[in-house]
């Protein structure tokens, strides 16, 4: 039973590591491809940002490093938005609320509202626990490239964004 165990243990771990590789395209797809409403009560996904390098900012007005973290995503939104970058939060609360805080903090950048799935979307994404905030980085192809959670650093934000701008 050893022998064979350790004959398929090589054969395990490749196939893990194939999977691992292979559910981030999966997720990212249904990233761009889910619709959210936007403050104004449109519809929109974050596949029309396609052609632009993204920056997905999950949070809630509850969160404190959420709102720390706000004016720094507006500031390097105002750097990287001549290049080809931009920044997108998504509330995981009410439009009301998400509007409040965005004229609060003095955020321009598009706020997108979650819904009952954005839960669950996070959670494919890597963030199992579901903490905020959570940050996923997705290249000009909408392939994600880069998952942050928690607070962010201004320098690990930068170095995923812009070798890729």
């Amino acid at each position: 039973m050893v022998g064979k165990t350790k004959r398929l243990l090589p054969l395990a771990i490749l196939l893990s590591s194939l999977l691992a590789l292979a559910a981030p395209a999966a997720h990212a797809s249904a990233l761009t491809g889910t619709p959210f409403a936007t403050l104004a009560g449109k519809t929109q996904t974050l596949a029309d940002y396609r052609g632009k390098v993204v920056v997905v900012n999950f949070w809630a007005s509850w969160c404190a490093p959420c709102r720390e973290e706000m004016p720094l995503l507006e500031r390097l939104r105002g750097r990287w938005q001549g290049k080809g970058g931009e920044v997108v939060g998504i509330a995981l609360e009410d439009a009301k609320s998400a509007a409040a805080m965005a004229r609060t903090l003095g955020v321009r950048y598009p706020i997108l509202v979650g819904n009952a799935d954005t839960l669950a979307l996070m959670r494919s994404l890597g963030n199992q626990a579901g903490g905020l905030p959570f940050t996923v980085v997705l290249d000009r192809e909408g392939r994600v490239v880069a998952r942050l959670t928690g607070k962010l650093s201004e320098q690990n934000l930068r170095d995923a964004v812009e070798p890729r701008l």
